[in-house]
């Protein structure tokens, strides 16, 4: 009878990525309420991504431009940068490569790691790639992820989504 290893799979996923994204590229905006959404001179457009700090204001992702400007009105307002937001994706993603061959996107901002072979390879516990890995995505680019640490892609979503809560 053989043992089979138990698979190890995370899933990292970047926190209020698009408003992270700016906050890196603007550092003048790291203390300040900001979101990523529509127009800010139509004042129109949905909230796409809005940083913890806004959690104060009780501004929230899905919501209105004009909600979230009555609740916040010193709310720094961003356009979409698709295109940086995708560069900096991609250089996460290749942070996640060097652990491991099994990387699969899941959004722009969240992605499946097997890191089975790995844990092996570096002889280190889950926790501990876990914590590296957000070191170095933090180092070199600036976003914090938070690593969900499962058996399967499942699990690990929903132990990603239950920190998260």
């Amino acid at each position: 009878m053989s043992l089979k290893r138990k698979r190890v799979v995370f899933l990292a996923d970047c926190q209020s990525f698009y408003a992270s994204c700016e906050k890196v590229a603007n550092p003048r905006y790291r203390n300040k309420p900001l979101v990523v959404a529509g127009d800010p001179k139509r004042r129109s457009g949905i909230i796409l991504a809005a940083c913890p700090l806004d959690k104060q204001y009780e501004v929230t992702t899905a919501e209105s431009l004009r909600e979230s400007l009555q609740k916040c009105p010193n709310l720094i307002v961003i356009q979409p940068r698709m295109a940086h937001y995708i560069q900096v994706s991609l250089l996460i993603t290749k942070i996640f490569e060097s652990y491991s061959e099994l990387v699969e996107p899941y959004s722009i901002d969240e992605q499946f790691i097997d890191v089975t072979s790995s844990l092996k390879l570096l002889g280190c516990t889950p926790v501990e790639l876990a914590k590296h890995i957000q070191m170095r995505v933090r180092k070199e680019t600036g976003i914090n992820i938070r690593v969900g640490i499962g058996e399967n892609k499942v699990l690990s979503k929903l132990a990603c989504d239950n920190f998260a809560k």
